[in-house]
């Protein structure tokens, strides 16, 4: 997708192609500033998704496969990693990703499939996911998203509890939960996030919110 992005074949925005170049730039000289690209990592988050199904419309039941542009961003937030100096930890590059696309994109099905990635497949003992948003309901169409497509596969349902009248999603072997959360809600403060996604950004009148979830 990157190549061909770069080589004119495919057509983008001015930000796009900026990605698409610098991914190919680091692929070839990221390793003088510590940064490498671990495939296995970026497949194992692409590849999770043919754990899911859609929920609504014509599509309901069909297995989500993504675009390659999906792919592309999904791969390169996962895939990307540096050493940390300090430690020799190896951690991920990228910890904030920000996705503006059209309407009837699939951004609240991609959204559902990274919590629950994030949820059940990153290997995160007690992880706490939130879909975030102005007010609790906006924040559960994501969520409640989500909760459709562990319904829908065999395989997650085996895994994750799902409590719609509570608002909750959970893994006891790991004990972890994804819940919805609105900033109409108190008692943000106490949250220790693994995974925050945002929905309906530019709805948000201050920073209280992206702040809270971002220092958690």
């Amino acid at each position: 997708y990157a190549r061909d992005v770069v080589n004119g074949t495919i057509v983008t925005g001015r930000l796009v192609r900026l990605a698409c170049e610098r991914h190919l730039r680091d692929l070839e000289h990221g390793h003088n500033r510590g940064l490498f690209f671990d495939l296995d990592a970026a497949l194992h988050a692409i590849d999770f998704f043919s754990y899911l199904r859609h929920s609504k419309g014509e599509w309901a039941g069909a297995v989500v496969e993504l675009e390659p542009w999906q792919m592309f961003r999904i791969g390169s937030v996962f895939g990307w990693m540096r050493e940390n100096p300090d430690t020799g930890e190896i951690v991920r590059r990228f910890r904030i990703a920000y996705n503006e696309v059209a309407r009837k994109n699939g951004k609240s099905t991609e959204s559902a499939g990274i919590g629950l990635y994030m949820l059940d497949a990153d290997g995160e003992p007690g992880a706490e996911v939130y879909s975030a948003a102005t007010k609790r309901d906006q924040a559960r169409i994501v969520w409640d998203e989500a909760a459709r497509m562990v319904q829908w596969s065999p395989a997650l349902r085996k895994r994750i509890n799902v409590l719609r009248g509570r608002g909750n999603m959970h893994v006891l072997d790991t004990h972890s939960k994804f819940e919805p959360l609105g900033a109409d809600v108190d008692g943000m403060d106490g949250l220790n996030v693994h995974a925050a996604i945002i929905d309906e950004l530019h709805a948000h009148r201050t920073r209280e919110v992206w702040d809270v979830l971002d220092t958690a």
